[in-house]
């Protein structure tokens, strides 16, 4: 992942920390994104990934959760009918979850990266650097809504086939919002980023920069978060204010869209134009400087192309899943949409890097139509 920032001035105090912050906001500026950070307290080779995929968990045991959760309900562990709020409940519980914590407030991500779970010592991982992820979001999903809580039992449940056989829906992280159901979501004015797979399919470059934390800051970092904005072991309860203000802004991006597939391929082949939007402008700023990472994107950007055709394709293959009400002529006609909608994405792509990079990516990096085969 690269960290997107003009400076590279070394972060030694808090108020170094929010210009990097300010500088990532800057920089995207131009474009309509919530702003959403983590703190992870070293430099995991694996950063961002739910403590469920850590584990191992789901290659051993695919219905683990659905268990976990009707036990938690039976112990009250839970008193919620709802598999999303018994996850969030397992989450906070110390249980495994695939959801990724994260959180509106920088200074709580970075409270985060220089100081480790409660459980150990506050100085126990301050010969590591920390890190700061920095998220950029476009599209919110509540937690009480039909359409994210149909989302969630599905993946859950595992009864729905065209959603549960086909690895294209893992591509699709849902950003779920801020939610009060217990006062430690509350206190790190937390929410939530849902892997949706049995595999961790990594958070795409587009949507993520880093901010590294030296391990020699940690230290000043810690006490001036405590003294200067109360945060601490102790006490991270933040003021709440404008509230109503705040709802009504969120509620204008709020997706409110059914769980369906026709969705789920939309917000599959947007991140798709995304990732190749994000690799397309980092190989037009070095296509004049052709070193070794440069010729890496390349690469990068056909396994991805890749990646999105074949299970675009195993989809499609298997479309009788979906349920489809429509005749065989209908039932084509939507096949050949998603293909078409797919391609385009990837000849736009293939046509600005091979004419402004001259790069030789190949036309067949598309999905040709069944009238085509």
């Amino acid at each position: 992942m690269e960290n997107k920032q003009k400076s590279n001035t070394e972060i030694t105090h808090v108020s170094e920390f929010i210009d990097k912050v300010r500088e990532l906001i800057d920089s995207h500026s131009d474009k309509k994104v919530h702003f959403l950070y983590r703190g992870e307290c070293k430099r995991y080779s694996n950063y961002c990934r739910p403590n469920i995929f850590r584990k191992n968990i789901l290659s051993t045991n695919p219905l683990y959760e659905k268990s976990l959760f009707n036990t938690m309900r039976q112990n009250k562990l839970s008193n919620n009918d709802s598999y999303l709020e018994n996850a969030i409940d397992a989450q906070h519980g110390e249980f495994p979850s695939r959801l990724l914590d994260v959180s509106y407030n920088c200074l709580t991500a970075l409270y985060f990266a220089v100081t480790p779970y409660y459980h150990y010592n506050a100085t126990a991982y301050d010969s590591e650097d920390g890190m700061v992820y920095v998220f950029y979001v476009d599209e919110i999903f509540s937690p009480s809504a039909q359409n994210t809580n149909d989302n969630y039992n599905a993946i859950i449940d595992k009864e729905c086939a065209w959603f549960n056989n086909h690895a294209i829906f893992q591509k699709n992280h849902k950003f779920i919002d801020h939610t009060k159901l217990n006062n430690r979501i509350v206190a790190q004015q937390g929410a939530f980023i849902l892997f949706q797979g049995n595999d961790d399919e990594k958070i795409p470059s587009y949507m993520l920069s880093g901010i590294v934390i030296p391990s020699s800051a940690k230290p000043t970092i810690r006490k001036e978060l405590s003294l200067m904005f109360g945060i601490n072991t102790g006490s991270i309860y933040p003021e709440i204010v404008n509230v109503a203000e705040d709802l009504v802004n969120k509620s204008k991006s709020l997706v409110t869209e059914p769980f369906c597939w026709k969705n789920e391929i939309k917000y599959a082949l947007n991140t798709l134009r995304k990732e190749l939007s994000y690799y397309t402008d980092q190989l037009l700023y070095r296509k004049d400087n052709k070193d070794s990472e440069y010729y890496d994107m390349i690469q990068t950007i056909e396994m991805i192309i890749n990646s999105y055709r074949i299970g675009l394709v195993d989809f499609l293959q298997d479309f009788e899943s979906c349920n489809y009400k429509g005749d065989e002529e209908n039932k084509k006609k939507e096949k050949e949409k998603i293909v078409d909608r797919f391609n385009t994405i990837v000849r736009e792509a293939i046509d600005t890097l091979n004419s402004d990079c001259y790069t030789q990516l190949s036309p067949e990096l598309t999905i040709k139509k069944e009238s085509e085969q």
